[in-house]
Order: structure tokens, then sequence, then C-alpha cells
């Protein structure tokens, strides 16, 4: 059972994925009530608290990764509250959180089987999805400051859904070569494909929600 590193990847990703899923409706219910009762000030307090929670765990993950089983636990918490964090983006999306959530799945599956099947060698896209990456944080900083919106908050959201669906391209071109080599068949190097591959889905479901919310308004 699980005797591939894909099959390895894909039950820790799924786990992952079930993981954030519970965390979000824990946190749609704790935020619905809020709202409800227009308690806005703890709304923001408990989503920052939760930020700040989810950025110490992950930075816990980083150094625990290698060490298993510690790793797994690691990885539950941080793929649960990055779900609790993700709770109150998609309470306010709504109909536009579902259908971010149908084109990433879709997205997810088509980038998957092209990086896996095509032949293709998607390596010498690393250099510029870094770049790129750098970008759009420096960017996202400065929008903590100044409020980016209209046509630049459109711009802004399509150049991050071009860079998180080429590093689904990259990783998963990553993990078929990586099965072909015997000595990283191992958990750890499951964990370290399937972190990454989260990161890429939460940050491409994000960056649709904002593109979508910008194309509405």
């Amino acid at each position: 059972m699980f005797e591939t590193l894909m099959s390895k990847t894909f039950v820790l990703l799924s786990a992952s994925l079930l993981c954030a899923y519970i965390g979000c409706l824990f946190s749609q219910g704790i935020f619905r009530k809020l709202i409800e009762t227009q308690q806005f000030g703890k709304v923001k307090a408990y989503n920052w608290i939760a930020l700040i929670i989810d950025i110490l765990i992950f930075i816990v993950l980083m150094f625990t990764r290698k060490i298993t089983p510690i790793n797994m636990f690691v990885m539950a918490l941080f793929t649960f509250t990055s779900g609790f964090t993700l709770g109150l983006i998609t309470l306010v999306a709504g109909n536009v959180a579902q259908k971010a959530l149908g084109i990433t799945a879709l997205t997810t599956l088509l980038t998957g089987l092209v990086a896996t099947y095509s032949g293709l060698d998607f390596a010498w896209m690393g250099k510029f999805l870094f770049i790129g990456l750098i970008g759009l944080i420096i960017v996202g900083i400065i929008g903590l400051f100044v409020r980016i919106k209209g046509t630049l908050g459109k711009i802004y959201a399509s150049f991050g859904v071009i860079i998180f669906t080429g590093y689904l391209l990259f990783d998963f071109n990553n993990l078929a070569k990586a099965k072909q080599i015997a000595e990283t068949n191992n958990w750890e190097t499951a964990l370290d494909f399937a972190i990454n591959i989260y990161l890429d889905i939460v940050n491409l479901f994000l960056y649709l929600i904002q593109l979508l919310s910008s194309s509405n308004n």
C-alpha cells in the first residue's frame, strides 16, 4: 500500500485538503455567528490571530518536515489552520468562491495530467516562476498599505493565477521525474511535494477569487 512516491504524495495531499476543508467549515461557523451579531471587531481579531498562528505553524513545518512522524502531525495542523484562514474569505466571497473552487479543481487535474504524461520538461519555468513570485509578494506587501483595485487589481490577480498555474505544472513535473528515482521514494520527499502542491492549489484558489470578484464588481 502506497508503495510509490506518487501514491504517498497524493495520499498526503488528499489528507491535507481534507484538513483544510474541515478547518474552513469550522471557521465559517464561527465567523458566520460573529457577522450575524455584528461583532466585526472580533471578526478582524480572530482572523489576524488565525493568520499569525498559521504562519508560525508553517515555520515549524519547515524545520520538522524531515522528522517523521512529527512532520505529518504538523502538516495536518498547518493545513487545518490555513483552512481556518480561508473560512472568512470563502464566506464573504459566496458564489464566487464556489466558481473559483471548480476552476481550481479543473486546473489542478489538467496540469497534473499534462505535467505527468505529456513527456515535456517544465524545469525551465523555475527561474521565471520564482521571479514572478517575488513580484507578487512585493505587490502584495504594497497592497497592505495601498488598496489595489480596478484594472490594476485584475492584472495583479491574473498574474497570480498564471504564476500558480505554472507552479502546478512545475511541481507535478518534478514529481513525475522524481518517482523514477528509487532514493526519493520515502514519506519525507512525498511530504515536500505535498506541501508544494497544496500551497500551489490554495494560492491559485485565492487569486481566482480575487480575479472573479474584481470582474463581478
